[in-house]
């Protein structure tokens, strides 16, 4: 099993910026969610087959959810610090060669935070505190996504 990368996309709050996250990746374990942007994800389906499962969270979870339904499995776990921890227990278990945990909302973030700066500080700790985490199992890339080799 390769490690777990841990991807901190969180100024993605709409779907065409999730969807440059999306490309650059596969085996993804995604957090999605918030509160939610008019447009929806509908047009991200076209990348289901590469999200392993999708941890939904905030006001947008249910909404969210409906649009996955058939295209990649889900679950709501309420909030992000829950979302992170069973993304990387999946992601982990997984067994394939590189798992990614991305967050990458599709959302305005507000429903859980005051601000986008908080998403930022309060993701950073959480893969590294995580029961069973071991340094030689994760990599964490704080850098939003800007592009991608593909």
């Amino acid at each position: 099993m390769g490690k777990v990368r841990f991807i901190n996309d969180s100024k993605a709050t709409n779907a065409d910026a999730v969807a440059r996250a999306l490309v650059c990746f596969s085996d993804i374990f995604w957090i999605a969610g918030g509160r939610p942007k008019e447009g929806g994800i509908d047009s991200l389906l076209q990348y289901a087959p590469r999200v392993r499962k999708a941890y939904l969270i905030g006001e947008a979870a249910e909404m969210f959810a409906q649009t996955l339904n058939g295209h990649a499995p889900y679950e709501i776990p309420g909030t992000l610090e829950d979302a992170i921890a069973a993304a990387f227990a999946d992601a982990s278990r997984s067994g394939v060669a590189a798992p990614v945990v991305l967050l990458s909302p599709a959302c305005a973030s507000f429903d859980q935070f005051a601000t986008s700066r908080s998403v930022e500080t309060d993701f950073a700790p959480w893969p590294v505190s995580l029961p069973g985490l071991h340094g030689e199992s994760v990599v964490r890339v704080a850098a939003k996504v800007k592009g991608c080799a593909r």
